[in-house]
């Protein structure tokens, strides 16, 4: 996978990265703070999505609040990252 700034990225380093293919889950994790560094459009009607870990923010634990229904974010600000990602997804 090469990104827009032409960095490659492994699909499977997951001590650095962070993968998912779930779009609810990753608006969320945007609600949270955390940034998608870049998508995966190889696979037809799939997108990956990548994240960067940061060593400071732990992206684990709030995947698993997540999972756990145990979350709590601003529904507007939610629904506005889901149109952000669609709109990522479909452009270009």
């Amino acid at each position: 996978m090469i990104t827009n700034d032409s960095e490659y990225i492994q699909l499977d380093d997951t001590n650095n990265y962070f993968y998912s293919h779930d779009i609810g889950l990753i608006a969320y994790l945007l609600c949270k703070n955390f940034e998608v560094f870049s998508l995966d459009k190889t696979v037809k009607n799939k997108v990956l999505f990548i994240m960067k870990r940061k060593k400071n923010k732990s992206i684990d634990k709030a995947v698993k609040q997540y999972w756990d229904c145990k979350t709590c974010v601003d529904a507007q600000n939610f629904f506005n990252q889901l149109k952000r990602l669609k709109n990522q997804i479909f452009s270009a």
